[in-house]
């Protein structure tokens, strides 16, 4: 298995990341795709990720990050300081970017985020990297977008994917992948399920997003990179497939997304 997208270069893994990651590594992980989110972490990322064979950077400004920006000069310069950095430190892809009208960066501030977003997806296709999105309650928005300025040739992934079944097909006709998180582990969360259900084989992705989103019924509890065998073993059984061909074939989708070695370790 390949954890698509996680966080562990989070403050809340430093008294123990090593013993974690170990632990993942035991029930089957064998890459963790570590997503960015502003230029204060993204050193920490390429520390992490030079230091670890089988943890692999991607760099972003997350819309959360846009949007409790003071003024557009703040946003300009973190973009700026991303092409910077892009330049420098080995990605595997562009992210996190997208749109967020949640309660984390209300709608008004859509705007600045569209603005963010668009010049993200200049940069993945001027460095041929492929995207890591993350939408949420703004898929119809983020989808125009999209359409508008392009899929970057190298596609990308819908990260913890919490859309309805048809922006899924959506996302999958523009070429890019769907990434299921913690949220199929709860036998209530019936888009989710419907969703891990009908997405192609060659589409699907999973991931923990840790260590945030622990899986049902830890919420609350910090979330761990094992956990993703806690996702497979649900994506399967809603899917009526093998875990482990499940977790080989979102492993092989997720190293041709990202260009990962074989076998990193």
């Amino acid at each position: 298995m390949i954890d698509a997208h996680c966080h562990l270069d989070d403050h809340r893994f430093d008294a123990d990341r090593a013993e974690a990651m170990e632990a993942a590594r035991r029930v089957g992980v064998r890459g963790f795709v570590v997503a960015g989110v502003g230029p204060g972490r993204w050193e920490r990322q390429r520390r992490l990720c030079a230091d670890v064979a089988d943890a692999f950077a991607c760099y972003g400004l997350h819309p959360w990050a846009v949007a409790r920006a003071r003024d557009d000069g703040e946003v300009d310069g973190a973009l700026a300081e991303l092409e910077r950095f892009l330049e420098e430190a080995p990605a595997v892809g562009l992210g996190e970017t997208g749109l967020d009208a949640s309660g984390h960066a209300p709608r008004d501030s859509l705007p600045r985020q569209e603005r963010a977003f668009r010049a993200q997806l200049r940069l993945a296709r001027a460095r041929d990297l492929p995207l890591v999105l993350h939408v949420v309650r703004a898929h119809e928005e983020a989808l125009r977008v999209v359409r508008e300025e392009g899929v970057p040739p190298r596609g990308g992934m819908v990260h913890s994917f919490g859309g309805d079944p048809e922006q899924a097909r959506r996302w999958i006709r523009l070429g890019l992948s769907i990434s299921l998180g913690p949220s199929v582990c709860d036998p209530r969360a019936e888009r989710a399920r419907t969703v891990a259900r009908e997405v192609p084989a060659d589409a699907l992705l999973i991931e923990t997003d840790c260590p945030d989103q622990a899986p049902w019924p830890d919420r609350g509890l910090r979330n761990e990179p094992s956990c993703l065998a806690r996702v497979a073993l649900a994506v399967a059984a809603i899917r009526d497939e093998d875990p482990r061909s499940l977790g080989d074939r979102a492993a092989r989708n997720a190293a041709r997304l990202f260009r990962l070695p074989a076998d990193p370790r």
